[in-house]
């Protein structure tokens, strides 16, 4: 008995923007070869656009190489590759099926980003994804993908964490059509999935692809895959989104939310830095204590007919410790890595961070922006004392420690280590519950990004890093006169804020208070409690 034919095929599709003529998305490198044929075609009722072909070339790339290597003549071995793209618009919409490597050919400025994973958060069962690609934005660009054959939630891929954002998810999802059959589908900026083979098939399983995608999403974990998407290079959306950061950048005065912030791969070297080196075109050099976005912008003014962002991408800063020269603490990091900026474009919210720009869901912005109000307002026991006028945070905390005998002084003590042998600082202060207390003065929002990472390198070093333990308990100890013991383990860290009155979730850019929220989860997940503190100015 011959075997029935399959009622659908595994194919990619792309869905695309609109940006002109249906056949202006397809590049004309292609299209303009004799290889290539273009026609209009009609599927199902609605009319597209075809291109097939193949792409040929009359030397394989190794075959050189090869010839070389073994003294064989290989001057015949060629490649062609087969390629075909069927455009067809659904909705407000158009949706390229590729079939072999038919995604060659589009012009990747049009393709909707993010397709696939909005897809993903609508139609994937949230127990059996299999595998998901995510970076982690406490790394430097770290990509990484992690599999379970058996299929697991979000939480088995640690997609909870707020400083992972996925790329790409595989997963099992109800196919198209009424079957009713569970399948495996593969989500990015594209999908790939069985579609249907016949012409009314596949627009029918093409047109509930796009009334999936304008229904709203009813898992609160598959909900997670799409609330903030990394913008890759070729995203369409990066060029005008560039061209605003340059803009803000040459005029400081008319953009409130561009600043500067703490490389988020650069976290562990926070408490040794005492001053930075910012290295410039034709070998000149500035030093500062930090890097303010008006040193920044005093670089952009002296080359004006310089692009910025191409500016700050060669000028490298060094970070340093001690007097004089001092000691090389970190590699060249690239003067972009520490331009923090956030914007809206078309009501989307994008924020530029760590070199890279991110667009954020608006519900995932929400919930955020709710989440970090709810940190703010988490009650504390500590009183800290009026920040008077003239007072820098070595004057502060002296002040606090003499007003209270409850409050030990460790400001500016460092604690070195074999593995942190720049040193780093536990806190400014231990409070009357040994609260591990963290000082700061906002500014800007790099003095949010330096507190959040000082509070972070220093209780990871106390509970991992036995070295660090005992030398702490060693310095509270001595600096108590016997009175005072250190906690065995971290048990509660306050972030003691100034200058900003009462801190709220407008306070801060958004990228501080995904820092804030994700700060807040990692070291509950270990045992440690957080909280808010507002120091108060002067009357």
């Amino acid at each position: 008995m011959p075997r029935r034919k399959p009622s659908k095929s595994r194919v990619t599709v792309y869905r695309i923007i609109p940006s002109g003529p249906i056949g202006s998305h397809v590049q004309a490198k292609y299209t303009d070869r004799a290889e290539f044929t273009t026609t209009a075609v009609n599927i199902g009722g609605i009319a597209g656009w075809l291109v097939y072909g193949h792409i040929s070339s009359s030397q394989a790339r190794w075959a050189s190489e090869l010839a070389d290597l073994a003294a064989v003549d290989t001057s015949g071995l060629g490649n062609q590759t087969a390629a075909g793209l069927l455009l067809l618009p659904i909705s407000a919409a158009i949706y390229a099926v590729s079939y072999g490597m038919g995604h060659l050919l589009l012009t990747y400025e049009a393709v909707d980003p993010g397709f696939g994973l909005r897809y993903a958060a609508r139609k994937l069962n949230p127990d059996e994804l299999r595998s998901v690609t995510r970076h982690t934005l406490d790394k430097r660009a770290q990509i990484d993908r992690r599999s379970l054959p058996s299929g697991g939630d979000v939480r088995a891929f640690d997609l909870a964490d707020l400083g992972n954002v996925p790329s790409k998810v595989i997963g099992r999802a109800l196919g198209l059509g009424d079957d009713g059959k569970l399948v495996t589908v593969r989500c990015a900026d594209a999908l790939n999935l069985p579609l249907g083979r016949t012409p009314a098939s596949l627009i029918q399983d093409l047109g509930q692809i796009e009334q999936t995608l304008q229904s709203p999403v009813t898992d609160p974990d598959l909900e997670l895959l799409s609330r903030l998407l990394p913008l890759g290079d070729r995203d369409p959306r990066r060029h005008r989104l560039n061209e605003q950061l340059s803009a803000a950048l040459r005029d400081r005065a008319g953009s409130d939310r561009l600043g500067t912030a703490w490389p988020w791969s650069q976290a562990e070297e926070f408490s040794v830095v005492d001053f930075v080196v910012m290295h410039g075109p034709g070998g000149t050099s500035r030093q500062a204590e930090w890097l303010t976005i008006d040193d920044i912008g005093a670089l952009v003014e002296e080359y004006p007919a310089r692009d910025p962002l191409d500016l700050l991408k060669q000028v490298k800063v060094t970070l340093h410790a001690g007097d004089g020269e001092g000691d090389l603490v970190s590699p060249a990091i690239p003067l972009l890595k520490w331009i923090a900026y956030e914007t809206r474009d078309h009501d989307k919210l994008y924020f530029f961070h760590d070199g890279r720009w991110f667009a954020m869901d608006g519900d995932y912005g929400t919930h955020i922006r709710r989440e970090t109000e709810r940190i703010l307002s988490q009650p504390s026991n500590l009183t800290m004392i009026q920040w008077q006028d003239g007072w820098d945070e070595e004057r502060y905390n002296k002040e606090t420690a003499k007003a209270d005998n409850r409050i030990l002084l460790l400001d500016r003590r460092k604690i070195h280590t074999d593995f942190h042998r720049y040193g780093i600082e536990a806190c400014d202060l231990l409070g009357p519950d040994d609260e591990l207390i963290h000082v700061k003065r906002l500014r800007g929002s790099d003095d949010a990004s330096h507190l959040f990472s000082q509070a972070l390198v220093s209780v990871s070093a106390l509970i991992l890093d036995g070295q660090a333990r005992i030398k702490f308990a060693e310095r509270v100890t001595r600096h108590s006169n016997g009175t005072r013991s250190a906690p065995e383990l971290p048990r509660h860290v306050a972030l003691a804020i100034a200058g900003r009155g009462t801190l709220t979730a407008d306070s801060l850019f958004t990228f501080s208070q995904v820092t804030l929220v994700r700060l807040v989860q990692h070291l509950e997940s270990q045992g440690v409690t957080v909280r808010v503190v507002t120091i108060p100015g002067p009357p």
